[in-house]
């Protein structure tokens, strides 16, 4: 895979005057009022701007390889500018009157990073173990049998096998190990002494345990957890606050008075 950066900047040219061009085409469908057109144009236009985005990213991954720590560079960009499409409506009647492009913050996809830079991602197994382990933690909270769970992970499955034999693999102490684990496997930074200069805390303990479930909308009484790919996201997040990066709680707003 090619990570000279002048090659893949030639690259991101080449996807945007093929998405330019698509996006004449459905402009050109618009201004028709050809509806099957238009639902066939954007469909292409959708896959040019993915393939224009994909080149964007791997611009940023080439640039995050020149320093000496490329997670932590990542982690500390933490989003890319991509593109996405935006259609505008009529405020009448509501119909489609235009199509652009607009600008967009994208949470960097840190696993996809590494892919790409062929770096090490043990980090990202151990996150999904550690999924697993805080998904045991709340069937105890909630006293749920894990069989009861509909989607079992291949971790989840041997945390449960490890609590029958008597161990204890969610207990704070397990858990906080493993974090640290993770956290030295992405970013890690000798203090001299042979350990890493960032550490886990305890709030980055709260902040999981916070972050990790949501309420089920659709069914009552139902804690959802996040899956592998949004728990990475957390972990990320985790990364940040460990560069120096401060948690922050947003309120909901309140609703205006009628």
């Amino acid at each position: 895979m090619a990570k000279n950066r002048e090659a893949l900047e030639k690259m991101v040219g080449i996807a945007q005057a093929d998405a330019d061009k698509a996006l004449e085409a459905v402009r050109a469908a618009l201004a028709k009022k050809d509806l099957a057109g238009y639902s066939k144009a954007m469909a292409a236009l959708t896959e040019k701007v993915k393939v224009l985005n994909e080149c964007i990213c791997k611009v940023e991954y080439a640039k995050f390889l020149e320093h000496e720590h490329p997670v932590i560079a990542a982690v500390t960009q933490f989003y890319i500018e991509t593109v996405k499409v935006k259609e505008s409506r009529d405020k009448n009647d509501g119909s489609i009157n235009g199509v652009n492009f607009e600008k967009k913050q994208s949470r960097i996809d840190l696993e996809k990073f590494c892919e790409f830079a062929d770096l090490d991602k043990t980090w990202a197994h151990d996150s999904a173990k550690l999924l697993a382990l805080l998904t045991l933690r709340e069937t105890d909270v909630y006293a749920i049998k894990p069989s009861e769970l509909s989607k079992k992970s291949y971790y989840f499955i041997g945390a449960v096998r490890a609590k029958k034999e008597g161990e204890t693999p969610d207990s704070n102490t397990q858990i906080v190990r493993l974090l640290q684990k993770i956290i030295d496997e992405a970013i890690f930074v000798d203090n001299g002494n042979g350990q890493n200069v960032y550490k886990c805390t305890n709030h980055d303990l709260a902040f999981i345990q916070d972050a990790v479930t949501k309420m089920d909308t659709k069914e009552k009484c139902t804690i959802a957890m996040l899956n592998e790919r949004q728990f990475k996201t957390v972990m990320m997040s985790v990364f940040a606050h460990c560069l120096g990066e401060a948690y922050k709680v947003k309120a909901a707003k309140a609703k205006k008075e009628a």
